[in-house]
């Protein structure tokens, strides 16, 4: 056998096994990131359940409350109790603020729209391409896999969307609830006290800034380290908490309540 010929085999060996380990190694990169995609559109639809479940719950209590509000204005109306201090600005506002939130615990509840899954022409997709890749070995862009993985970045983005909406409704929601049962304890201190119309008017608008300025800390808190430090070589993350920002959170909503469907948007 001559030298050359062992050269060449050793070659095609060679090359053999480093297609191999490439083989190898692009599954392996496939696996990992299949996994890691899988891990976050989860988390994201189990955000999305213990929001709908936070909503519910408030919807509940608020429907409760109110039922038994009435319940007892009614029967006080019937009694020679004077309730006229008690009705003032504070207890009108929290009346007000617990029904708005009550119907925010609705539209949070009845807003969930994920995106996920495959369909019958990813089946059908899946069936004519199988696992073939390219000749030149460079991933095929048709190939079921890449297009699954693509496909798992796009229900990622658009889950952070639908997060980020139903996570701005509940945040709003549970926000109003606060100010109610403060706005209650406050009425029933000032019918109790009869201050005078002028107090009562000062202390209804010092509490309603000091409330608003709470309201708006609270709103943004949750997008903390927003502008925080990248690091080179790594990956800036998904917010599967919260989902995306209030600015694009708001931009959804607007498209929602437009009637256009966001992929015509980013077409």
């Amino acid at each position: 056998m001559s030298s050359r010929e062992v050269t060449d085999g050793s070659a095609a060996a060679d090359g053999s096994e480093t297609a191999d380990v490439a083989g190898e190694l692009d599954r392996e990169t496939f696996e990992l990131a299949r996994e890691e995609l899988r891990t976050t559109f989860d988390y994201q639809v189990e955000r999305i359940r213990e929001i709908d479940a936070k909503a519910i719950e408030i919807l509940k209590a608020n429907l409760l409350l109110i039922g038994l509000v009435v319940t007892g204005g009614s029967i006080v109306v019937q009694t020679d109790l004077d309730v006229a201090p008690f009705v003032n600005p504070f207890t009108a506002a929290a009346g007000l603020l617990l029904l708005v939130s009550t119907g925010l615990a609705g539209v949070t509840y009845t807003a969930s729209n994920l995106r996920g899954g495959i369909d019958a022409d990813a089946v059908e997709v899946a069936l004519a391409t199988g696992s073939t890749a390219r000749a030149d070995g460079e991933p095929d862009p048709d190939r079921f896999e890449v297009r699954l993985l693509r496909s798992y970045g796009r229900w990622i983005e658009y889950n952070a969307r639908v997060t980020a909406v139903n996570d701005m409704f509940a945040t709003i929601t549970v926000l109003m609830v606060i100010a109610a049962f403060v706005y209650v304890v406050a009425g029933i201190a000032v019918g109790a006290l009869d201050p005078g119309s002028v107090v009562s008017g000062l202390v209804f608008l010092s509490l309603t800034a000091v409330l608003l300025w709470l309201a708006r800390f609270a709103y943004h808190m949750d997008h903390l380290g927003a502008n925080d430090e990248r690091w080179d070589g790594t990956f800036d993350g998904v917010r599967i908490s919260k989902g995306v920002t209030r600015k694009r959170g708001l931009s959804t909503l607007l498209t929602m309540q437009s009637g256009t469907d966001e992929g015509e948007n980013e077409e």
